[in-house]
């Protein structure tokens, strides 16, 4: 199997940076079906391969496998080659242990494939949990299109990042009016966003901020709003928010509404180091997307860095879906890299619209969730880098 390229991150100033994104295989689990769709073309499976995160055919990313596979069987060949470590798992792995080793017989493709899936996920996890910077850092995650999956996204990346970080996760909603972050996080609020706004010149402490936070079972920590009504949020409201956080967090990830030109999202993107698009495989939220893009590109320097190195999520609910590769095209075509574009299979337990909880997710969501959350902290050691070098 090919040897991923995932270089060893280099500190400097109390930051990582890394010389190349993380390569992401295949995950060991079925991808999202493209459900037939009268109104578009059949889909296409492509190799999940390229298109990171969980993929999007599992015949096809089994056939590339096959190919990378049959490289690695010829890279064994070599002397200085490191052998394959005898099978372990099926009938191969229960002669090799009824008989002590004797016969080695070597893993079978499925074996093996589960082995490199479990390195990479392992190296992901290596980069998130080592990258430390010199202040706190801001996560965007931004599309105009109502449902295009921003608060699910939202709660999934930070917890993930919270999960295998430790905490220090703080998830913001910094919409102007009150949005369903803390719908679709566990627990239930008895204070929240508005409070705190209300009561912001009084917290000094951690323990005082933590007061308007709910701790999800991944250890990040949650402000939305209460059942109750609260005011619109204004810029200055975001920026006293996003500071006093900063004083507390390391991460803090803002969940955004749909007005661009709002003072909320302006200070959002103000005070952001990385973009995150998530969309779902419908060409009205990827339009939506390519106009933030756009948007930004006109805002400044720091916001055409955002849109510049933005890492675009395509998202499953189930519906109806246009092919993924015309999609994906889009945003290649507005200058998005390709492997900044990743895939999340469909997964019962977001589409349920109810409170998102990690251990609840399939495996390949998880999977895919970790290979994106390593992206994102790739790019922002790049991001935060040279933003912090300019000034």
């Amino acid at each position: 199997m090919t040897e991923l390229n995932f270089p060893g991150a280099r500190r400097s100033n109390m930051y990582v940076e890394t010389e190349e994104r993380p390569k992401v295989l295949p995950v060991a689990t079925e991808a999202f079906e493209e459900p037939a769709d009268p109104f578009t073309e059949p889909a296409e499976h492509a190799p999940s391969v390229t298109d990171r995160g969980a993929g999007k055919g599992a015949g096809a990313a089994r056939s590339a496998m096959a190919t990378q596979q049959t490289a690695a069987v010829k890279a064994d060949a070599d002397e200085d080659a490191e052998p394959i470590v005898p099978a372990k798992e099926g009938f191969a792995g229960f002669l090799n242990q009824l008989f002590g080793g004797v016969f080695k017989l070597a893993p079978s493709s499925k074996e093996l494939d589960a082995r490199e899936l479990a390195a990479a996920q392992g190296r992901f996890e290596d980069l998130i949990r080592q990258s430390t910077w010199t202040r706190a850092v801001g996560l965007l995650v931004a599309n105009k299109k109502g449902t295009a999956g921003k608060t699910p996204l939202s709660i999934l990346l930070g917890g993930v990042l919270a999960a295998i970080r430790g905490g220090s996760v703080a998830i913001l909603e910094t919409s102007d009016d009150k949005g369903q972050l803390a719908y679709r996080a566990e627990g239930d609020p008895q204070l929240g966003m508005g409070e705190l706004v209300a009561s912001i010149s009084k917290v000094r402490t951690q323990s005082q901020l933590r007061g308007y936070t709910v701790t999800q079972t991944s250890f990040a920590s949650v402000i939305g709003s209460t059942p109750k009504w609260r005011p619109p949020l204004t810029r200055e409201n975001v920026l006293d928010v996003a500071s006093i956080v900063d004083e507390h967090f390391t991460i803090r990830v803002m969940d955004t509404g749909n007005q661009y030109s709002s003072g909320p999202f302006g200070a959002a993107v103000d005070v952001a180091d990385v973009l995150v698009i998530p969309t779902m495989l419908a060409q009205d939220a990827v339009s939506e997307a390519l106009e933030l893009l756009e948007f930004l590109e006109h805002q400044g320097a720091d916001a055409a860095r955002l849109a510049r190195t933005a890492i675009v999520v395509m998202m499953s609910d189930g519906r109806p879906e246009f092919k993924p590769s015309k999609l994906k095209k889009q945003f290649m075509d507005k200058g998005i890299a390709e492997d900044h574009i990743y895939s999340v299979p469909y997964d019962a337990h977001v589409a349920e619209r109810g409170a998102l909880t990690l251990e609840k997710l399939a495996p390949a969501t998880r999977q895919a969730l970790t290979a994106i959350a390593a992206g994102v902290v790739a790019q922002t050691n790049q991001n935060v880098f040279e933003k912090d070098q300019n000034r």
